[in-house]
């Protein structure tokens, strides 16, 4: 048996070693988004792994060209994919905000590898400053501040991993 938690919710368990993340949240009573029914064919059960991504199965190929053609680098992991091995602490993203075209074209210059992480640090930052979209004037400097901060840490993903925990942990 091995602890699981998920952030933002704080539902957190003992689950069997072997279990997937999606699996281990519904036993958790937490609903994620599946779309293609945890087969890999979508990317909608997307996580973050913020600790224990060695305490996870290696990603297989399936996951791997499911992650390649969604352009999600590590940290992130499919849910129906990673098998517990261990303890482990990952973070369901957000619903998405709306981004208006402006602000899409400077997400939308950066390297595809950051591009998923940024946009959840900008529309964090977004969220509490009681905004509801992201326009050009938010988006500049907003996405500057966060591409120094991934930028940073990006080679080392042990960091970039605390980059995201320490984002998120206070929720």
């Amino acid at each position: 048996m091995s602890k699981v938690t998920f952030y933002p919710y704080g539902k957190s368990g003992e689950i069997p070693d072997g279990t997937s993340l999606l699996d281990a949240a519904e036993k958790l009573g937490l609903q994620m988004r599946h779309d293609c029914g945890g087969f890999a064919t979508c990317s909608t059960c997307r996580i973050w792994v913020v600790e224990g991504v060695t305490n996870l199965t290696e990603i297989d190929l399936d996951e791997e060209n499911m992650l390649e053609e969604a352009q999600l680098t590590a940290p992130f992991r499919l849910s129906c994919q990673a098998k517990i091995q261990g303890d482990v602490v990952v973070r369901v993203p957000d619903q998405e905000m709306e981004w208006s075209r402006g602000a899409l074209r400077e997400l939308d210059a950066l390297d595809p590898a950051v591009r998923e992480i940024i946009r959840m640090m900008v529309e964090k930052r977004a969220r509490l400053q009681g905004l509801s979209a992201i326009l050009p004037d938010t988006a500049i400097p907003f996405v500057a501040d966060a591409k120094k901060e991934v930028e940073a840490v990006a080679n080392d993903p042990d960091r970039l991993a605390a980059l995201v925990k320490r984002i998120f942990e206070a929720e």
